[in-house]
């Protein structure tokens, strides 16, 4: 009869946990709720090797392979708020294996050990920590989806060998198990650890599956498009003001026609590498806004991009292919980018400014030909930037050059083109 109540206390109480539990959602949670059974067995290769060298003066030590089989209950999950990452419980563990005495060149007969062990258990999870792109869920981050399935393990409490043959231990002693689980889906996990079997220890895998439900934690998943797109968007920006925005200023670009493009080089007297851009203007929309395509090539890496800006030179939507998938993205920009981007200040030069930094008309020759352009210089304290400037050229720059004390960066029309269309499709 006593045991009858104890058991129902028992289940009353695992009852009464569950239901605790369940009533909240947390954010942080495990793989595991009270009344789970988990039934599993293990591999291992065990010796007691650094004892031995301590306690037999031949220096033997015993070693071989273990097999075990466990069955855990758990029992109670501890709530903080909405933190109930721990579980406790209890387990039952049978051993078997062969193993064999060491003495340098020679070993005794293998033995067949039997024992059991009572133990304790604790878990510790993170279910809960979940990272993802919400519209690209291909793409590489998944670190936290991953560590939410695994939950670390702590086990201790007492063996009793009835059978073992050989060994130089008595029949009692501690029995653990330290390591990790790995759930597979929510019922079957893989582990793998270190355990600690009276006077014997070494390192172990298995698998288990678990009996019950799992606990449920809140949808706070991280969405990281906002980053993931920010990078795309760094990357476009300092590219671009690089090579279009010659000392902090622009050009006027409305005379390039649909389909028009033109291609720049730009070199640095620091080193002898070259950057190729080409920029063409795809279409141009009813309301003035306009889709570009820019390229850029510098021996290793080639980047494309298209671009719609409004009538204020603000981007309204950019596409790039994504370097992992090698997919087409396209991203719309908010009024947050619009604000961050903005900082930069990109400004026009004025009637006034152009007619005073005006040196000279003189002609110039490219690769892309030979024309008559505006010289304008406008030096600063510790920078000089120039331009030549022609009216007859999309976006109306041939030339450009900033120096300082230590660098000059040139930036050079190569060529014209025509006919060129989108790439990256969408319109």
């Amino acid at each position: 009869m006593k045991r009858v109540v104890s058991i129902s206390i028992i289940l009353l109480i695992i009852t009464f946990t569950v239901s605790a539990v369940e009533k909240d959602e947390v954010w942080w949670g495990s793989n595991y709720m009270p009344g789970n059974v988990a039934i599993g067995g293990t591999i291992s290769i065990e010796s007691d090797y650094w004892s031995s060298l301590a306690s037999i003066p031949s220096g033997g030590y015993e070693s071989g392979f273990g097999v075990a089989g466990q069955a855990e209950l758990l029992l109670y999950k501890p709530v903080f708020g909405a933190i109930s990452p721990v579980d406790f419980g209890v387990a039952a563990k049978a051993r078997t294996g062969f193993f064999f005495r060491n003495y340098g060149s020679s070993s005794s007969e293998p033995w067949f050990p039997v024992g059991a062990a009572v133990m304790g258990t604790a878990h510790f999870g993170f279910k809960g920590f979940d990272i993802h792109f919400s519209e690209f869920n291909d793409s590489p981050i998944n670190f936290f989806n991953i560590l939410s399935r695994f939950d670390y393990f702590i086990n201790l409490g007492v063996a009793f060998d009835i059978l073992n043959g050989d060994s130089s231990y008595g029949p009692l002693g501690l029995a653990g198990a330290t390591g990790v689980n790995y759930f597979v889906n929510d019922n079957f996990m893989v582990n793998a650890g270190y355990n600690l079997w009276n006077g014997y220890s070494g390192y172990y895998v298995g698998g288990s599956f678990k009996i019950g439900p799992s606990q449920k934690t809140k949808d706070i998943s991280i969405d990281l498009d906002i980053l993931y797109y920010q990078v795309y968007l760094a990357q476009f920006y300092s590219v671009y003001w690089y090579t279009n925005y010659a000392g902090g200023f622009y050009f006027d670009d409305s005379n390039y026609k649909e389909g028009q493009g033109t291609e720049w080089k730009l070199t640095s007297s620091d080193d002898n590498d070259e950057l190729i851009m080409k920029k063409s203007l795809l279409k141009l929309n009813a309301d003035g806004s306009r889709w570009w395509q820019v390229k850029y090539v510098d021996g290793s890496d080639d980047f494309i991009y298209e671009f719609l800006l409004d009538k204020e030179y603000n981007l309204l939507k950019l596409k790039f292919i994504d370097e992992d998938t090698g997919r087409v993205r396209e991203y719309t920009a908010n009024e947050d980018d619009l604000a961050v981007y903005k900082t930069a200040d990109m400004r026009a030069i004025d009637d006034s400014q152009y007619k005073e930094w005006k040196t000279e008309t003189v002609k110039i020759k490219t690769d892309a030909g030979t024309f008559t352009a505006d010289h304008i210089v406008h030096p600063e304290e510790d920078l000089s930037y120039e331009w030549w400037i022609s009216s007859d050229v999309p976006g109306e720059m041939i030339k450009y050059e900033w120096k300082d004390s230590e660098e000059t960066i040139t930036g050079e029309l190569i060529d014209i083109t025509s006919g060129n269309k989108s790439e990256l499709g969408g319109f």
